[in-house]
């Protein structure tokens, strides 16, 4: 297998300069608002549970839901050291909240141990030949009956990297996003979004693919009941993909 290390290490690098400005990078971004709105409510009363945040960067949602549900075990796992001590910077003596350095195939907890695992734009990160490791590692962390609530940017076409139908798809929802970001007063996010598209074209540390290129994989891993909800509004791709295990 292709050693994706020097990749994972540049990408965490890309993240870490983020840290401080991450919360206020996507405050004005009413889609990433509404998206955490939508994950919690479909979460459920979490109080007296376990619940993981994959790709948890500064622990935006994961202040959310230790405050909605003070009874709540919430772990939150990055592979950015930097991410990780800001995080636990940020809930200081909180008990209920457990932060530490992980990967989407690589993830220290004990098997059946999650209730609830979320994911909110992370995975388009884990590399296609790493897909199916990243499938099965979530379902060995979930207990049985425990639900996955993946939040991401998917594709409608795939093809190579140079196919037409699926630059376009990329192109056409990605600039869509970043006028909308630039309508609602997301300056930066609008940079940010039209920065990243020659990258997420290429396929550099950006991966998107389909949801049913992920129901595959999280199916054979042994989820299913899937559901996918789309986040208005509806023509950048961004959907809430749901499975049980």
């Amino acid at each position: 297998m292709k050693d994706l290390t020097p990749r994972l290490e540049e990408l965490v690098g890309y993240w870490d300069d983020y840290m401080g400005d991450y919360d206020t990078l996507f405050a004005k971004d009413p889609m990433y608002a509404d998206a955490m709105r939508m994950m919690i409510e479909l979460m459920g009363d979490a109080n007296r549970k376990r619940v993981l945040d994959l790709g948890c960067g500064s622990g935006t949602l994961i202040s959310r839901i230790a405050e909605l549900y003070p009874d709540a075990e919430v772990y939150g796992l990055d592979p950015s050291e930097v991410m990780v001590q800001g995080s636990v910077k940020r809930f200081g003596e909180r008990a209920n909240v457990h932060i530490a350095i992980g990967t989407a195939v690589q993830m220290p907890l004990p098997g059946d141990y999650i209730h609830c695992l979320m994911s909110n734009l992370a995975l388009h990160h884990v590399h296609p030949v790493e897909r199916a490791a990243c499938a099965a590692e979530i379902s060995r962390v979930l207990k049985p009956g425990g639900r996955l609530i993946y939040t991401d940017m998917f594709c409608d076409v795939t093809g190579p990297i140079d196919d037409p139908e699926r630059c376009r798809d990329i192109i056409q929802k990605m600039v869509g996003k970043s006028l909308y970001d630039l309508e609602h007063g997301a300056f930066e996010t609008m940079l940010l979004h039209i920065g990243d598209i020659p990258a997420v074209i290429r396929e550099e540390g950006e991966y998107f693919t389909t949801d049913e290129v992920w129901r595959e994989h999280l199916a054979v891993a042994g989820l299913g009941r899937f559901e996918v909800i789309p986040i208005p509004p509806q023509d950048f791709g961004y959907r809430i993909l749901t499975a049980y295990k």
